[in-house]
Order: structure tokens, then C-alpha cells, then sequence
């Protein structure tokens, strides 16, 4: 079987698992429900001058990425954690290519979860009241691109999290507890504030979907990317290799 067939498969696989359970499914919903309320809060009850898509988009696509992320944690832990047997087991690729495959799928999910978000800010736009001012619909592109790179950095996180720790429990408190706490401790010490728009996710969320994303901004989000994303998984994976190598694998 060629890799790419392989490796396909595999991720077709993890998709499937995202809904395998009846703890994922709810958390596919809650993400679902989420989002629909905070769209329609907002738009309906909101003050007029936050009827923009850029307003609705920050509060329905930041409701969706907390509890979405929490099924790529699940995905993980559950061939990759602690107690886990060998994942290479009957699956005909190694255990790097399942990681990968597990990657791809919460990177879809992401996607997915992004563009359900962005369908929900139109629809909540347009039928919102609009404001005096105009610019109702400025930067949508960027928006949306912002979107799901929201998603992305959420989803990939919560990936990470669970890859280094290899436990349900304590991947969904850390993916929780850390970034919020490194939020509020950088906000609260004056001397610390500077730091919270390079190192906390929720900084990066308000900036990319403000729709105004200049230079500084993109490097923001690009050191974001790094500590969340990159610097998580790679950790991630290399405690992955030496539970392996510990147990003979």
C-alpha cells in the first residue's frame, strides 16, 4: 500500500474516532451549541456598534475553540498515552505516521470547526441590527483567514497536550489552566503586560480576527504558533519516542 494511501486511511480512521465515543460527541455538540449562542447573543442582544462580522466572529469563534480543542486531546491519549499499547499494533504504519494522522485529523476538525464559525457570524450579521457607523463587513477576508487560524492553533494545541502528557485529565486541565492562567498573570503585572500579546493564544485570537493584522501583529501570532503548536507537539513526540524506546518498542 502506498504511504500517502496509508496515511490517508489513518487519518479517515481518526476522524471516525472524533465520534466514536459518546464523551466526543458531546463535545462536538457543546462546540456546536456554543457557538450558535454566542453568535446570537451578540447579534441579538448586543449594542448595535458590535453587529459587525469582525465582533461576532471574535465571540462565536472563541466560544467554539474551548471545547473543540479537548477532542484532539482524547484523540491523542487514547493510542498515545501513558497506558496505552503500542498504536503500530495490526495498523501497518509506524508510530510517527499515526501521529501524523492524528495531526491531520484534528487540523480538519479545525478547519471545519472554523467555517462552521464563520457561516455562523454571516448569518448572525446579517440579521443583526446594524450600527450608525458603517464598516459592517470591513476585512471579512482577513477575518475568515483569522478564523481558522484560530482554530488551528487551538485545535494543534490541545493535540500537544496531549501527546507530552499523555493523559486525558491532566492534557484538558493543562489546555485550559495554563493559557488561561499566563493570560491573566501577564494582564495583572504591569512589568508582564508587554509580554501577553507574544506568549498567550487569546491575544493572537483578538488581534486575527479584528481584521487589522499588521506586522507586528503577524509575529504575535507567529511566536504563538511556535510555543503552542510546534514547541508542544515536537515535546510531545519525543516523550512518545521515549516511552517507545523504553518499552522495547
Amino acid at each position: 500500500m502506498p504511504a500517502s494511501r496509508g496515511l490517508g486511511r489513518a487519518t479517515a480512521l481518526e476522524l471516525r474516532k472524533s465520534v466514536c465515543t459518546r464523551a466526543r460527541r458531546w463535545l462536538l455538540i457543546a462546540s456546536g451549541v456554543v457557538g450558535l449562542l454566542s453568535a446570537g447573543l451578540v447579534a441579538f442582544t448586543g449594542p448595535a456598534e458590535d453587529h459587525t462580522f469582525s465582533v461576532i466572529s471574535f465571540y462565536t469563534q472563541s466560544a467554539i475553540s474551548l471545547p473543540l480543542p479537548l477532542v484532539s486531546v482524547l484523540l491523542m491519549t487514547q493510542d498515545l498515552g501513558r497506558r496505552a499499547s503500542s498504536p503500530t499494533s495490526g495498523s501497518g504504519l509506524s508510530r510517527d505516521a499515526i501521529i501524523v494522522a492524528k495531526l491531520l485529523a484534528s487540523m480538519i476538525i479545525a478547519v471545519a470547526g472554523a467555517a462552521y464559525g464563520v457561516l455562523l457570524s454571516v448569518l448572525a450579521t446579517s440579521a443583526a441590527t446594524p450600527g450608525a457607523g458603517e464598516g459592517r463587513w470591513n476585512a471579512t477576508g482577513m477575518i475568515i483567514l483569522g478564523s481558522v487560524l484560530v482554530q488551528l492553533i487551538a485545535q494543534l494545541s490541545g493535540a500537544g497536550w496531549g501527546l507530552l502528557l499523555g493523559s486525558s485529565p491532566l492534557a484538558i486541565v493543562a489546555d485550559v489552566i495554563v493559557p488561561l492562567g499566563l493570560w491573566i498573570i501577564t494582564g495583572a503585572v504591569p512589568g508582564l503586560q508587554g509580554v501577553q500579546e507574544w506568549l498567550t493564544p487569546f491575544a493572537s485570537v483578538r488581534n486575527l480576527l479584528s481584521g487589522q493584522m499588521g506586522v507586528e501583529q503577524w509575529a504575535h501570532v507567529g511566536v504563538v504558533m511556535l510555543v503552542w503548536v510546534v514547541a508542544l507537539n515536537v515535546a510531545g513526540i519525543f516523550r512518545v519516542h521515549r516511552l517507545s524506546e523504553s518499552d522495547g518498542h
